[in-house]
């Protein structure tokens, strides 16, 4: 801690941005640059106020916001500690979200946000290949990787195809393909995903344990059989402090 000059501890008194907020951005630019490590104990709050020339609640706000982001954790009657948190690779290469995080050797889980029926919207609709009729079903689930909210997850289904998925018990704490195929032996093997820049939204925010506007990665995705058959439409947001999409090509993949 001895290592990092006063002057990188700076705010900027002319810019429209909250104080609180600025002080969390500066000192998350500093675990990112690695110039407060993971494991060393941050100035306390009188330091920092110090520091920032700030109200020691300006800085508790922003303490406590990085430490909800799991960038910092508070440790009772010893201090604030950095703790980068852990970026969790997704492998669009693997079909389904349980098998892309056991396969970097984490604990996936999720947890169900809502479920139900509903009349699709036209990309749902026409991504299933469903008539103006059909109704569909559909599971939102917040997806971890080791506890850590890494995905926002929408997946919608024909509901004349899955009727039961309506009366399924724990459908958001196992694998959803993984019960296509036990109950309906309908088995994923090929998915067509688009990945597209945006900001998180509040309500996408609040379920990931983040931040309002933060970066994150939004995929569109559509599950088919074997035959071409489409079995699932799904929308997910990334928390981008917590994941990443990795990508790898072969030589017979890339067009020169």
């Amino acid at each position: 801690m001895m290592g990092v000059p006063d002057e990188l501890f700076r705010i900027d008194r002319n810019s429209k941005l909250p104080l609180y907020d600025q002080i969390e951005r500066n000192l998350r630019s500093l675990i990112e640059s690695g110039k407060l490590e993971a494991g060393e104990m941050v100035p306390s709050e009188f330091e920092l106020a110090q520091k920032y020339g700030v109200s020691r609640m300006t800085v508790r706000k922003a303490l406590d916001e990085l430490v909800r982001q799991h960038w910092l954790s508070k440790r009772h009657g010893v201090g604030t500690f950095v703790t980068r948190p852990t970026i969790t690779s997704i492998a669009p290469s693997k079909l389904s979200f349980t098998d892309q995080i056991l396969a970097v050797g984490k604990e996936p889980s999720s947890r169900l946000v809502e479920s139900g029926v509903a009349q699709p919207g036209v990309e749902a609709s026409n991504a299933l290949q469903l008539s103006k009729e059909e109704q569909v079903f559909f599971l939102t689930r917040v997806r971890y990787a080791n506890d850590v909210p890494i995905l926002l997850e929408t997946a919608y289904l024909s509901l004349a195809r899955f009727p039961g998925l309506v009366s399924a018990d724990d459908l958001a704490g196992e694998s959803l393909y993984d019960h296509l195929y036990r109950t309906y032996r309908v088995r994923v093997a090929r998915l067509d995903q688009t990945l597209q820049p945006v900001q998180l939204t509040e309500q996408q925010a609040a379920h990931l344990q983040t931040k309002t506007g933060m970066p994150s990665i939004r995929s569109i995705c559509v599950a088919y059989t074997d035959a071409g058959d489409p079995v699932e439409y799904s929308i997910s947001v990334s928390n981008g402090y917590h994941s990443e999409f990795y990508f790898t090509f072969q030589k017979g993949d890339i067009n020169g």
